[in-house]
């Protein structure tokens, strides 16, 4: 399995700031970069609110936006057309809280979703729209890049966070083109329960053994959250063991567009220093 298309997701905003980046992914894993930046529009007012004036306001301010997507759009190809890769730019609008299904459409022709981060701490809703679009909807891993990530190779430490559930299963599976180039893999299980309807009689060891199989040493950790949520004691563990990649699967509630992801996710996602791939 290799990366051979990826789909850099990022906000007007931040776009050229955070291209560098997608650049730094792409050539490493030499592959084409797609760049969606993603405007939104505000919604059509009420036409019982208002009257015939809200409407031309509205239709002067989706002009504006579009105006602004595309002198970024624009600035991005500049940018780019300077780098030794193949890529490609798409600006898209899409309806405020509806950045999802825009994503979605994108992201299901490329190997590897990347989420450039605009911000610290609570997610923008144009960014939870993205990661709820693109893990979702699409089918594809979802690497997510914090804003504090500083430019360098990604995956010369690798963590796995394990649980053995199907969603940890597939996200171990798209991240092999990352733990084929690593030799430094641990496999972190916290709070690990012992048996067979839970981890295992040797938690951690069954999928240690299918990694060994494409050639990989993985060393096996059992770490105790000891009053920590799940998510704290990752990252506490991912900053012991300077890890630069986080694997894990990401988990939700039902189709509801609302609070898609589910808690230890979104926390992660806000928290994480270190870049997260995402597979659901």
């Amino acid at each position: 399995m290799s990366i051979r298309t990826i789909l850099a997701i990022t906000d007007l905003e931040t776009a050229l700031t955070n291209i560098d980046k997608a650049v730094s992914i792409a050539r490493a894993c030499k592959a084409h970069l797609t760049v969606l930046a993603v405007g939104e529009v505000p919604h059509l007012p009420f036409y019982g609110y208002g009257g015939h004036g809200y409407v031309e306001i509205w239709a002067r301010e989706c002009d504006k936006r579009k105006t602004a997507l595309t002198s970024v759009a624009e600035d991005l190809e500049n940018r780019l057309a300077g780098e030794d890769i193949s890529f490609d730019v798409r600006p898209g609008l899409a309806a405020i809280a509806r950045e999802d299904d825009l994503v979605a459409r994108h992201a299901i022709y490329c190997d590897l979703a990347l989420v450039l981060r605009s911000g610290e701490l609570e997610l923008s809703l144009v960014e939870k729209n993205a990661i709820d679009g693109a893990l979702f909807d699409s089918g594809r891993p979802v690497l997510y890049i914090p804003k504090t990530f500083e430019n360098g190779r990604i995956g010369t430490r690798v963590a796995i966070a394990w649980n053995a559930r199907p969603e940890a299963a597939r996200a171990i599976s798209d991240a092999l083109p990352f733990l084929m180039e690593t030799k430094d893999i641990t496999l972190l299980v916290v709070d690990p329960v012992v048996g067979d309807d839970d981890h295992g009689e040797d938690p951690g060891s069954d999928i240690a053994l299918v990694l060994a199989r494409h050639g990989l040493k993985v060393t096996v950790q059992n770490v105790a959250s000891t009053g920590r949520t799940v998510s704290e004691t990752l990252l506490d563990t991912c900053r012991e063991h300077g890890t630069d990649l986080l694997v894990m699967g990401a988990y939700g509630h039902s189709r509801l567009r609302e609070n898609i992801l589910g808690g230890t996710t979104r926390e992660m996602l806000e928290r994480s220093p270190v870049p997260l791939l995402l597979s659901r």
